[in-house]
């Protein structure tokens, strides 16, 4: 049978004079980043970042690595070895830029803002207490590089804990 008009059997069927390689070497590419995610190359796993003190512990439990689009939570957990008379938490303003907020729970007592990041107060916690707080959030589909992900615990005014994290979100 003979190839319509527009088509050469050689060519086009017969796929003479074209290498395979170029094609193996795409197919190849793809596989390798299909396997890169399925190690979670581009993130979503969980990181734990912990800061000790005197007064408290602080662990932070957040991907650093995010694709635009993800959404995951963030856990909080402040844990006082003497009394906090007021616990307090700053994320830095990396945690909300690229970033949608979805939610918090509990809900702090207040919440403000300023040009160093956002603050939580959470009121008294007893000694031996903690506190675990979730956030849950939203990459910006069209956000993308590296951003400071800082968190400072106080007491009030009174700085106790810093822990200074960066997230990476691939385009």
């Amino acid at each position: 049978m003979d190839a319509p008009f527009t088509l050469d059997r050689q060519q086009h069927l017969e796929r003479q004079g074209h290498s395979l390689l170029p094609r193996r070497i795409a197919y190849s590419f793809l596989g390798l980043l299909c396997g890169l995610a399925l190690l979670n190359a581009f993130g979503q796993r969980t990181t734990v970042s912990r800061a000790d003190g005197a007064a408290a512990s602080l662990t932070v439990s957040s991907p650093e690595r995010l694709r635009g689009g993800l959404t995951f939570t963030s856990e909080y957990t402040v844990t006082a070895h003497q009394k906090l008379n007021d616990a307090q938490i700053k994320l830095a303003p990396g945690w909300f830029q690229g970033m949608t907020f979805n939610g918090v729970a509990p809900q702090p007592n207040s919440q403000s803002s300023d040009t160093d990041g956002v603050t939580f107060d959470y009121g008294p916690v007893d000694a031996g207490q903690s506190l675990p707080f979730w956030i849950s959030w939203q990459t910006n589909p069209t956000t993308y590089g590296f951003q400071s992900q800082d968190v400072i615990l106080s007491d009030g005014s009174t700085p106790l804990l810093s822990i200074h994290r960066s997230s990476l979100v691939f385009p």
